[in-house]
């Protein structure tokens, strides 16, 4: 179940899972009841409640990502959008040097008017034709992404704020593309909650 938690205009949720619970106490007169609950958060973080959209250059290094500005735990669940035409593409995480690359021959690269969607949790890739973030509806394209950097033999993309330049106190996600063949159409999106610690 989604846990969620209000203080002021302050929103978080967060997947858990139910270890241990109370008997309800059932106050009839107004159909409500009342018990305790013992949770695990298995995700470990706090997320907020909304997912955003990104968008950026496709060609452009250490852009922050201004929807994830505030987060200070990883986002490990991001789907990565590029969007053509482009070729030779690899998506970088500044704070981990962790790299989603997409490899480098004639059948890979994204055509105008294609997108590849990156699914980082799912570790899937998928090239769609229509404007849509819905791997599904695409061809599987898992097998031409190659991914390096720390921890890639276990898990993809890892966003990870860092300190700000500049304020100590602030935390951004910073993210790379590096690619050829672009235009003025090709783009980067990053579709995500912010996590928190």
């Amino acid at each position: 179940m989604r846990l969620r938690y209000q203080a002021g205009s302050i929103v978080r949720v967060a997947d858990v899972t139910i270890v241990a619970a109370s008997e309800p106490d059932l106050h009839v007169d107004a159909a409500r009841a009342r018990l305790t609950a013992v949770v695990e958060v298995p995700g470990v973080y706090w997320r907020d409640e909304t997912t955003t959209t990104w968008a950026g250059n496709a060609d452009t290094e250490n852009q922050p990502i201004t929807t994830l500005v505030g987060s200070t735990a990883p986002i490990v669940d991001s789907l990565i959008r590029i969007t053509g035409p482009i070729s030779s593409a690899t998506v970088t995480d500044v704070a981990t040097g962790g790299v989603l690359g997409l490899l480098t021959s004639g059948s890979t690269t994204i055509a105008a008017g294609e997108r590849l969607l990156l699914d980082a949790a799912a570790m899937r890739a998928a090239l769609v034709t229509t404007d849509t973030w819905d791997l599904a509806t695409g061809t599987d394209k898992t097998g031409v992404i190659s991914v390096f950097g720390p921890g890639s033999a276990s898990r993809w993309l890892h966003l990870t704020p860092a300190v700000a330049v500049g304020d100590p106190f602030s935390r951004a996600v910073l993210i790379s593309c590096s690619d050829s063949g672009v235009t003025v159409a090709s783009k980067l999106e990053v579709r995500a909650p912010r996590a928190f610690l």
